[in-house]
């Protein structure tokens, strides 16, 4: 079945009506839900326009953490396919469960990350990929040539032909990314957002993470914004 929409994702995001929610979207910039613009928070040193530039890359995916990555359709699933996937996804999950989250430095870029190794996200992670890989159309040559130029080590080139991404299952890092590229940003600036991120998160990072549903996103064209499409709560948690 022909469907227009270009990819779709399975991440994590936070219930729309969170503090969580809230502050991610603002950060960015960005409603993913209602598809609009929204004012982001100021602090002392960054300039707007610094701050605006510095969000537009993790903007067009939206507040979230990928669980599996973006991909394009099968040709022959359709919509209601990858919508009865997602489904059964949830049923199939493990119970909703709770995160500690810490600040983290990746080297290019800063992201919310868990304090501590979760044996739960893995396992939600791996599920994901798992249950809506054989949905997504393969990667092309071309496309695998490319990713593959991306200093990648011989287990992620593995995985990028087994499963068409390369950080997944023990290579899988959860994360919340509230950058784009820092390489070229003054170490003062840098700082600077540390100490914003810091702030502005104040209550995640104290309180962390509950992680209690699987979202769909979708891209409906090259380039284009992410968009929130639907939300598949996981079971009860088993935490107090």
């Amino acid at each position: 079945m022909l469907h227009s929409t270009y990819r779709h994702a399975a991440y994590f995001s936070p219930a729309l009506d969170s503090q969580a929610w809230q502050l991610g979207s603002h950060w960015l910039g960005r409603n993913a839900h209602q598809l609009v613009a929204i004012k982001q928070p100021e602090f002392k040193g960054l300039s707007a326009q610094f701050f605006e530039q510095v969000t537009r890359a993790p903007r067009l995916y939206g507040w979230h953490a990928t669980l599996k990555a973006p991909f394009e359709l099968n040709s022959n699933v359709s919509l209601e396919d990858l919508r009865n996937a997602f489904k059964n996804l949830s049923f199939d999950s493990v119970n909703a469960f709770h995160v500690p989250m810490k600040l983290d430095d990746m080297g290019d870029f800063l992201a919310l990350v868990p304090s501590h190794y979760s044996q739960e996200l893995q396992a939600l992670a791996d599920l994901c990929v798992h249950a809506l890989h054989p949905l997504a159309l393969p990667l092309s040559e071309a496309e695998i040539q490319r990713r593959s130029s991306s200093g990648l080590t011989g287990r992620q080139h593995e995985l990028l032909a087994q499963w068409a991404y390369p950080f997944v299952m023990d290579q899988f890092q959860f994360h919340m990314t509230l950058t784009g590229s820092l390489k070229d940003c003054d170490p003062q600036h840098k700082d600077g957002l540390k100490a914003a991120a810091i702030e502005w998160f104040a209550p995640i990072l104290e309180n962390g993470m509950n992680i209690d549903a699987v979202t769909w996103f979708s891209q409906d064209q090259k380039h284009g914004d992410f968009r929130w499409v639907e939300r598949f709560e996981l079971g009860p948690s088993n935490c107090a």
